[in-house]
């Protein structure tokens, strides 16, 4: 597998145990990508997402389907198989992952964090050569 020389991290803070959000909720998610870092926040979870990847920026916005292309569901799903293989992998010695994703699957994140997890996921696999699934 090639290995990637990029500053990559991925942190997930100050999710409050198992608050859960309806799916009927609002989605108060704020996207800001700037200088290869994608920051998501929602200030109802208290949580916020930063991905620093200087390759993650110019793929997303070539690559990315348009918002609305998947259902949260799927995307929650998909989410939800990748991240439990990631972690799978991250435990591992020397499989290229050097940390683990914290997604609670009892949490609802919205639309917007589960559109950015889902392709920055996508991303990792297609420039790493890595299977998920």
């Amino acid at each position: 597998m090639k290995k990637w020389h990029w500053y990559l991290y991925m942190i997930f803070f100050g999710m409050m145990g198992c608050v859960a959000q309806t799916k009927t909720g609002a989605d108060k998610s704020a996207t800001k990508i700037e200088n290869g870092k994608v920051t998501l926040s929602n200030p109802d979870l208290e949580y916020e997402v930063i991905i620093m990847d200087n390759g993650f920026e110019r793929w997303f916005n070539t690559n990315r389907m348009p918002k609305g292309h998947y259902s949260i569901d799927y995307l929650e799903n998909k989410n939800r198989r990748w991240v439990q293989q990631w972690n799978a992998k991250a435990l591992q010695p020397n499989s290229g992952i050097d940390y683990t994703i914290d997604y609670n699957n009892q949490t609802h994140y919205g639309y917007e964090v589960n559109y950015m997890l889902y392709h920055y996921l996508l991303y990792y696999q297609r420039m790493n050569n890595l299977k998920l699934d």
